[in-house]
This record gives C-alpha cells, sequence and structure tokens, in this order.
C-alpha cells in the first residue's frame, strides 16, 4: 500500500543568500552547504546559520531550524539584513531574527527556532543528534529524509505457552518484546499530505477503482 502513495513529486532547489550556510535539510546533513540541495515540494525543514564577514571579523551566529510547507521549483532562504557586528549581535539576540523565505521569488510564511546547543566546549558537536531531539520534542519525525508519523511501539500479543517438563511441572514461555514500528496508516497518511492537488486527485480516483 505504501508503494501506491509514493508518487513522484515535483522536485524543487533549495539554497540560500550568500553569507548563509545550509547545514542540514529534512534530519539530513545537506549536501551543498552554500550550494543548491534538491528537495521535494512539500514540507521542508532545513538547519541554517549565519556565517559571513562583518567589517574585520567573521560572524557567526547559533543555528536555526526553519520548516515551511509550499509548491515551487526555487527555495531561498535569506537572512536578516545586517551590515556590522554589533547590528548582527543585535539582531541574532531576538527571540525571531528576520529571516525570509522565497519561493520562486515570493515570501512566505515559516517557522523558525533556535537549535539548542549541549553546555560547555563545542555545544553543536553531533549536531544530527540535536537536530532529531529538537524535532521530537516537536513531534517530528523524518525517514531517510521523508517526513513521516512518530514511530509507535507496537505490543506483541502477550500469549504465554506451557509445556510440561521431565518431572510434570510446567514453564512458560515468555512473549516476545515489544518492537519499534511506523503504524501504517499513519505512514500512508504522511505520504497523502506531502502529495500535490494532483497527485491527491490520482490517488483518490486510484482508491475509487479499487472498490
Amino acid at each position: 500500500m505504501v508503494g501506491v502513495l509514493a508518487f513522484p513529486l515535483q522536485a524543487a532547489v533549495l539554497s540560500a543568500q550568500d553569507g548563509v550556510s545550509i547545514l542540514y535539510i529534512n534530519g539530513q546533513k545537506a549536501e551543498q552547504k552554500i550550494g543548491q540541495n534538491q528537495v521535494e515540494e512539500g514540507f521542508v525543514q532545513t538547519v541554517v546559520r549565519f556565517d559571513d564577514k562583518l567589517g574585520s571579523r567573521v560572524f557567526t551566529s547559533k543555528p536555526y531550524v526553519i520548516s515551511f510547507d509550499s509548491q515551487g521549483e526555487n527555495f531561498k532562504v535569506v537572512a536578516p539584513d545586517v551590515n556590522s557586528e554589533m547590528a548582527a549581535e543585535q539582531e541574532f539576540s531576538k527571540a525571531a531574527p528576520s529571516w525570509k523565505v522565497l519561493v520562486d521569488g515570493q515570501e512566505i510564511v515559516f517557522e523558525q527556532a533556535v537549535l539548542e546547543g549541549k553546555g560547555g566546549f563545542m555545544p553543536y558537536a553531533g549536531m544530527e543528534n540535536l537536530v532529531a531531539e529538537h524535532n521530537k520534542q516537536r513531534g517530528v519525525y523524518f525517514k531517510d529524509g521523508v517526513l513521516i508519523d512518530a514511530p509507535v511501539a507496537i505490543e506483541t500479543a502477550a500469549v504465554a505457552t506451557s509445556s510440561v517438563v521431565a518431572n510434570g511441572s510446567s514453564s512458560t514461555v515468555a512473549a516476545p518484546a515489544p518492537v519499534m514500528a511506523t503504524k501504517t496508516v499513519d505512514q500512508l497518511k504522511a505520504w497523502y499530505l506531502q502529495a500535490n492537488k494532483e497527485e491527491r486527485k490520482e490517488f483518490r480516483r486510484w482508491m475509487i477503482d479499487q472498490e
């Protein structure tokens, strides 16, 4: 059933303004930090960082998680407009710096949040785990760069079997431990939500034909 919903979604290109590094896309390390990355239309989450020379020094911001849901061909992340280190410090001390996301040249609505690091030296070492934890706290999950529903524990039927041993007593075989899996229905929903309007129509027609 999942294979039926694996539509060939339209490809788009995600890039960023000069001075912005693209670190992660949909939970995976970006192939091009300062170039173009191919993504699918629909929900996109990227971790970006302002990293540009201002005056005589390079200013590096904390990483920001930027999420949006849109259809188009060209997605671009644009940094706040700052021209000095002091201006950058002031801008990135705000709760919501003035990042922008453009889709085919038009601004769209998006969500942003600072990626919290660990304490001590090199707070962003092991960033992939930090991104996963950030998403887990918000109920966002990716598998191989694809948005899915939350993994859930499926309890194996607790049926104990008894066997008679040589002395006439019985022993109980313990039920298998719970395993982690993704509910098929939830995964189907996730694929459907990523499909564009035409693909959803095509799928609904297919569903009717199966009845």
